[in-house]
């Protein structure tokens, strides 16, 4: 019981000292309503890439296999379009849909917070499904490296999107369609790049793999820093 809780524990402790970050650095705080509805999207996006994976193995049967087996190139595939750009394009669904034309969203950095608790949401669920089955160790090590990771690819996300925002307030359209790609293609490709390195099990790639996840936090967070202190109201 006690080692279930611990588990369960250490699922959570991650999504709400992130989440409390951000919300924290949010100057005009958003609505808390609106915050659960982006957390249930999360968890509703988590449940989409279930579909989508199930859906995209049944049509490439040799997605069915353990990555364990894959070649190079099969895993590049595997990593870059069944985990990061599924993944991905997920949650910037519901991201999408749940805030982008929301009333609320006035200011840059709102998108940031937005994006991130989409991600929470996911994360969360990622969380448990991996922790119950690993147990302690993959706990710490989503703790400290695969919820930050989720977090940081959302913070690109959401800066990318705010950037389109600012575009179409005004009437920039082209350039907005430039960062609403980017919004998908800089989170995805991120996120391939991750599962890559982690799963290839070289040693070269690992230790590529540490020099990313350091550079990709220190850059999320002097994003979002750069947007928490910009006060520039996107309402038409």
């Amino acid at each position: 019981m006690i080692y279930h809780l611990t588990l369960l524990f250490l699922s959570i402790v991650p999504v709400i000292l992130l989440g409390s970050y951000v919300y924290f650095k949010d100057k005009d705080k958003e609505p808390k309503k609106l915050l659960f509805k982006l957390f249930i999207g999360g968890i509703l996006a988590a449940i989409l890439t279930i579909v989508l994976n199930i859906f995209i193995r049944n049509m490439f049967p040799f997605f069915k296999q353990e990555y364990t087996v894959y070649n190079s190139i099969q895993l590049f595939l595997y990593t870059f379009l069944i985990v990061g750009l599924v993944e991905e394009i997920s949650k910037w669904i519901l991201l999408y849909i749940f805030s982008y034309h929301d009333k609320e969203f006035d200011q840059l950095y709102d998108m940031i917070v937005y994006s991130v608790f989409i991600a929470l949401g996911f994360a969360l669920v990622e969380n448990i499904l991996y922790v119950y089955d690993g147990g302690i160790f993959v706990a710490l090590v989503r703790l400290f490296v695969a919820v930050p990771g989720h977090v940081s690819m959302s913070i690109f996300m959401g800066y990318y999107l705010s950037a389109a925002k600012l575009s179409e307030t005004k009437n920039k359209n082209q350039l907005k369609k430039k960062y609403m790609l980017l919004s998908i293609l800089i989170p995805s490709i991120f996120h391939g790049v991750y599962d890559y390195c982690v799963l290839s099990g070289h040693l070269i790639f690992l230790f590529f793999f540490l020099v990313f996840i350091i550079i990709l936090f220190y850059q999320a967070n002097a994003k979002l820093i750069k947007l928490s202190k910009l006060e520039i109201n996107l309402q038409k």
